[in-house]
């Protein structure tokens, strides 16, 4: 056995048979990426690149209540508020370098995404060949309700979907909680299993798609974006966040959209910053274009700018720290926001 951990322990990795396993070790935190966790997951698959003894890489937590719930937003908000944006912008920085490079890793890299997985969640996990959920995963990008967009490279993963990209463009900019069903219509889950543990002790003596193939699962569950795949595609598909905006409160119950999701929508968005919203549509509509490295690119730009806004701020403090969700934004309304500002940002 051949291995390594970061100075914490928040992330450990080894050598095991022929897989490279990475172990997501802050369970208390639900996996929230800090810097030492990049970097720990970074060594892992450097270390690993050249290693003919490691054929795939697997990335999994030690809680089964979540695989990685995101980066540590609010550690970056303090530091904000102290005044130190340099580290936040290096955290940033080196988090979508590890993007990128996961999504160019030469070798196939399960993860095994059960529980809850958030933003940064799929930044290491969405750009890999195997993204491995069960019956008890729930996923999301839920940055517009803390005054930040949706990031680690997500902007493009969600734009090249292959059913439809007006689902990722629905998912950025709502927020939406993607069940199982939500996850593999979409293709954001690759497969499906129940039993993760015993799959996970059998992947370091057998092969990677024979033992999905072994645990492959069904679920019982309908996607509610299928479902409402005709009405998403025609609010979300052209135009601006003001127009789209403009569509969902025009929208009334009827055959391709139904009362209980329209109120979820809808729901939601009160929540949500109007500025990230009008920026999220910027940013997509342009990632729809580009290859994956500038999409990041593009995030970042975005990142740097919205953290130096008070609207993150306070949409930390209202989700993360008072948890109290009453966050008061400034414009309130999407039509005060001037999309030009955040458009120009972009490559």
């Amino acid at each position: 056995m051949v291995g390594g951990m970061s100075e914490e322990k928040q992330v450990t990795y080894r050598i095991e048979g022929h897989a490279g396993f990475i172990e997501l070790n802050r369970p208390r935190a639900l996996n929230s990426l800090t810097p030492e966790m990049v970097q720990g997951i970074s060594d892992a698959i450097e270390q690993w690149r050249e290693d003919d003894a490691v054929k795939f890489v697997v990335i999994y937590s030690t809680t089964d209540r979540a695989y990685c719930a995101g980066g540590d937003v609010r550690a970056v908000a303090e530091a904000d508020a102290k005044g130190d944006l340099d580290s936040g912008d290096e955290f940033f920085r080196q988090e979508y370098d590890l993007n990128l490079r996961l999504a160019k890793y030469p070798k196939p890299i399960a993860a095994l995404m059960d529980g809850v997985v958030m933003g940064g969640g799929f930044g290491i996990s969405a750009h890999g060949s195997h993204r491995v959920i069960t019956p008890r995963t729930l996923g999301a990008m839920p940055e517009t309700a803390i005054g930040f967009v949706p990031d680690v490279g997500m902007s493009h993963v969600l734009t090249h979907l292959d059913v439809d990209k007006a689902l990722g463009i629905f998912t950025g900019c709502t927020g939406w909680r993607l069940s199982p069903a939500d996850l593999v219509f979409t293709g954001l889950g690759t497969n499906v299993v129940d039993d993760i543990s015993t799959l996970r002790e059998r992947l370091a003596n057998a092969e990677l798609d024979e033992v999905l193939q072994e645990f492959s699962a069904e679920l019982d569950e309908d996607s509610a974006l299928e479902k409402h795949q005709e009405w998403i595609t025609k609010t979300f598909s052209t135009g601006s966040w003001v127009e789209i905006e403009q569509r969902i409160n025009a929208a009334t119950p009827g055959e391709d959209v139904d009362a209980e999701f329209l109120e979820k929508i809808r729901k939601s968005l009160k929540n949500a910053n109007p500025t990230s919203l009008v920026a999220v549509v910027e940013l997509f509509r342009r990632s729809a274009e580009t290859d994956l490295a500038t999409a990041l690119r593009n995030e970042l730009a975005l990142a740097d700018c919205l953290r130096r806004e008070e609207n993150f701020q306070e949409g930390v403090r209202a989700v993360l720290v008072d948890k109290s969700h009453d966050a008061k934004f400034n414009p309130a309304s999407s039509a005060q926001v001037a999309a030009e500002k955040y458009r120009d940002l972009l490559e």
